[in-house]
């Protein structure tokens, strides 16, 4: 598998939005771009505005990396995205330049000016932080407590003690745990959201007794009991941990929003490691990633793991597109092989919330009779997926016929996010 070429379908999957796409279509059209250049690994352009303002664009085509000196708060933005609307129905108008401007190096060598992540709490004062998680400990195990001793449908009764609850764990540091508990009240407006509400609580309250033995924790995983909490690793921390130098491919991305922050899972997989790696990126509001991942293609590169058992997130040291082929090996022969690969992680770590699981010959199906979704392996064993688009497309590329499937597994459902037909990688 090779790194895949230009394409409209490629445009789409890097732009933010469909009305920033129009938006860049009908720049287009515009006879206002003064500068159209370009030698093979970058484009650049610069457009000007009726009011006679000048925007430098700029485009890496591989990996894909698009900039603006624009002020958009949306990005990649209308002009970026142009470019490559020009590039791939215009050569005409373009001028080949061996060496780029500097304004260009300036461009793709930085990173966007867009609102700074808050990753990890302030280390001005540690210990009071500390201070705070503790105290914010200690009232969440009473509050479970009284949950357990008063009964769910008690609880469910008065939704407006959930949030309070939330509130006063974002006072105590305790973010994450807040979020968690946010999740349980929404949970309680579903028609069956007793199991995963009593799951979801039992799963707060192991957290509560790691926290409470913490000092017998080895340092790795006080250091991730302390991220289920909600105190981030910084990444320039994580940077100075080794690497792992592979080619990555990148197999499955996903994305969603909660609150005013969005999201995005990319998951990668070495070729002579094996290993799993997942890129968690986040921007707020309408503000746009500053990488772009395409799925199906190759990057050959140095990760660094943040700390976890196993270790599964990461972020990338260096890397560039790769254009060798890739042997995808290693798959699950079968869903046994698959569920003790996932009840080893959890007797690893109990946090483990998402887990990568390759399988290889099953068969997806659904069940018109239950209306739901399954794959199956050779042995006729059965597991669950969700009813979503990607799922469908799954089963209509399957046509009955067996497959490489990627996805996501929770321990009860998997999302199907990949599959592998033949020597491609077809992103559902």
């Amino acid at each position: 598998m090779s790194t895949p070429t230009w394409s409209y379908e490629r445009l789409l999957s890097l732009a933010p939005d469909a009305g920033t796409l129009e938006q860049a279509r009908r720049l287009f059209f515009a006879r206002r771009w003064r500068l159209l250049e370009g030698n093979g690994q970058w484009l650049w352009g610069e457009y000007e505005t009726a009011y006679e303002d000048v925007f430098q664009a700029a485009v890496r085509l591989d990996p894909p990396l698009l900039r603006c000196s624009c002020k958009g708060r949306r990005r990649p933005c209308k002009h970026s995205l142009a470019l490559v609307l020009l590039f791939l129905n215009r050569n005409d108008t373009w001028k080949v330049q061996l060496e780029a401007p500097l304004w260009v190096h300036a461009l793709l060598g930085q990173p966007e000016k867009t609102p700074a992540l808050p990753t990890a709490p302030p280390d001005n004062n540690p210990d009071k932080r500390l201070e705070l998680m503790e105290q914010g400990v200690a009232e969440l195990e009473k509050w479970l407590l009284t949950l357990a001793r008063t009964g769910l449908a008690q609880a469910a009764a008065v939704p407006d003690e959930w949030e309070n609850m939330a509130s006063r764990m974002v006072d105590a540091k305790l973010g994450s745990i807040a979020r968690r508990i946010r999740w349980c009240q929404y949970q309680l407006t579903q028609p069956d959201w007793i199991d995963a509400v009593a799951a979801e609580l039992g799963s707060l309250y192991l957290f509560v007794r790691a926290w409470q033995r913490k000092s017998t924790l080895t340092l790795n995983q006080k250091r991730e009991l302390q991220q289920v909490a909600g105190w981030a690793v910084r990444k320039e921390q994580v940077l100075q941990q080794p690497g792992v130098a592979d080619n990555w491919l990148v197999l499955g991305i996903t994305t969603g929003t909660e609150d005013k922050l969005t999201y995005r899972r990319t998951w990668l997989r070495g070729e002579r490691t094996g290993q799993f790696a997942l890129i968690l990126d986040f921007a707020f509001g309408k503000a746009g990633f500053d990488d772009h991942w395409v799925g199906g293609s190759v990057l050959a590169g140095t990760l660094a793991y943040y700390p976890g058992q196993p270790a599964l997130r990461a972020v990338f040291r260096q890397f560039q597109g790769s254009e060798l082929p890739y042997q995808l090996d290693g798959a699950l022969p079968n869903l046994d092989a698959a569920q003790a690969q996932f009840a080893q992680a959890l007797a690893l770590s109990p946090w483990v919330s998402v887990f990568p699981l390759l399988l290889a010959d099953v068969v997806p199906a659904y069940n018109a009779a239950t209306a739901q979704f399954h794959l199956t392996d050779n042995a006729h064993r059965a597991l669950p997926m969700p009813a979503t688009t990607a799922t469908w497309k799954l089963l209509a590329l399957s046509g009955g016929h067996p497959l490489t499937v990627f996805g996501e597994y929770d321990g009860r459902l998997l999302t199907p996010m990949a599959a592998v037909n033949g020597a491609r990688v077809v992103v559902l």
